[in-house]
């Protein structure tokens, strides 16, 4: 909590990622747009794809193994996130 100015999660939203709604909050709440706006999930699809259909940039945490694909930018450590930032 001491490291972000805004938190939002499925409660606060009333509705499960990959809903839109979630994502456009989220904005919304950071005062900010989708393509300043970015993504670190390990869910390709509540996190990535959900977040890549309001516009967000995105970076998939591969926690889980899975396969590679080309949505966006994946990592499999998230020390890697540094060389994004």
């Amino acid at each position: 909590y001491d490291y972000f100015d805004q938190i939002v999660n499925s409660e606060m939203a009333g509705v499960k990622k990959p809903n839109r709604f979630i994502f456009e909050l989220a904005l919304k709440k950071a005062g900010t747009r989708p393509e300043n706006s970015l993504m670190i999930g390990d869910s390709l699809e509540a996190d990535i794809q959900g977040s890549m259909s309001v516009g967000y940039h995105a970076i998939h945490f591969n926690a889980h193994n899975g396969p590679q694909h080309e949505f966006c930018e994946m990592i499999d450590d998230l020390i890697e996130i540094k060389s994004f930032l």
